[in-house]
């Protein structure tokens, strides 16, 4: 088998034979398999896999019988599978034609562990644009000159599935935040990398998504299992210092939002973000220096838009005023 495609499935019986189709319509000359972990569906995303399934064999149903997140649903789907190489498409996702025999074929002319390629944002209007992250192709085995493109988004990669046998990131039980520890796993595991130029994926924006649709305290609750997890993950593979830094920093950037929402938009919400950063002063990982930089940004409004600015650039910290107004919750984007 040359390839296994995991696809959690959670209440996405409007987009799933979309994403079904978009992988069993390809023309491919070798072989795959495609296993869909229902993670306890309330809607009739199982009766539909089943349904399709009675048309084409290389389909694989796993039914895990209480909802346990994507990090789990996809670790039992990578447990069963059979592939030399994983993928993981989401459910309302899909994958451009020819990405299995060109993905394939890079694979094998590269031998590398990991291939990450660019994709196509499209939202419900049906507007696309092309996400380049990736501008020229490169072979590596320096971890930090690709170590931006593991900062998440694991349907942007296909790897080799002996990397990904006992991951310490897929005891993971979260549905916001888990690329970027499945990701980093990654990254520490491989030797050789390749980034192509080419685009393989499409990543719908869907306004019912999990991403979209995450209560602000539940993503500040994901944060310490992001944290504990990373902790994990850098005693046991005694992380480069650079390496860590930079996850760090990724990971702070994205709690600064949550700060910005809890300043300006979401102001109900200032003691729940107090706590995060006190439970985060818990882990020997997050510095002093990074905890009073995030104290300091709950209660002084110009620190948290410079932290911002800073880190998303100056048209966000702008943004983030403009919508203070309006009190319109921030997106949370792994």
């Amino acid at each position: 088998m040359d390839i296994s495609i995991i696809i959690p499935v959670y209440n996405v019986e409007k987009y799933i034979i979309r994403c079904l189709d978009s992988i069993f319509r390809q023309q491919f000359s070798g072989t795959f398999e495609v296993i869909a972990v229902d993670d306890a569906s309330t809607d009739h995303s199982l009766n539909t896999l089943y349904d399709y399934q009675k048309n084409e064999n290389r389909l694989r149903i796993i039914t895990l019988e209480i909802n346990s997140k994507q990090p789990i649903a996809r670790s039992t789907g990578m447990d069963a599978s059979k592939g030399e190489y994983i993928m993981h498409v989401d459910a309302d996702d899909w994958i451009l034609p020819g990405t299995l025999e060109k993905l394939h074929a890079i694979c094998k002319e590269t031998d590398a562990d990991v291939v990450v390629f660019n994709y196509i944002r499209e939202n419900k209007d049906g507007k696309r644009i092309t996400i380049r992250q990736i501008s020229i192709d490169l072979i590596t085995t320096d971890k930090l000159k690709v170590q931006r493109h593991f900062m998440g988004a694991s349907v942007t990669k296909i790897v080799k599935r002996n990397l990904t046998v006992d991951m310490l990131s897929s005891s993971a039980g979260l549905n916001t935040g888990e690329d970027l520890l499945y990701a980093t796993e990654i990254l520490l595991r491989a030797n050789k990398i390749c980034l192509t130029a080419q685009r393989f994926y499409v990543y719908f924006e869907n306004p019912e998504s999990v991403t979209h649709t995450v209560k602000p305290i539940q993503h500040l609750n994901n944060q310490i299992i992001i944290i504990n997890q990373l902790q994990i993950i850098n005693s046991e593979y005694n992380v480069n210092s650079k390496l860590e830094r930079n996850i760090l920093n990724y990971f702070e950037k994205w709690i600064y939002l949550d700060s910005a929402n809890s300043r300006f938009i979401n102001r109900s919400g200032k003691n729940d973000f107090i706590k995060l950063v006190e439970d985060l002063a818990n882990y020997p990982i997050m510095s002093s220096t990074r905890i009073k930089r995030l104290k300091l940004s709950i209660h002084n409004p110009i620190i948290c838009l410079f932290e911002i600015a800073f880190r998303f650039g100056l048209r966000t910290a702008l943004g983030i005023v403009f919508r203070s107004f309006w009190k319109v919750n921030l997106e949370y984007v792994n």
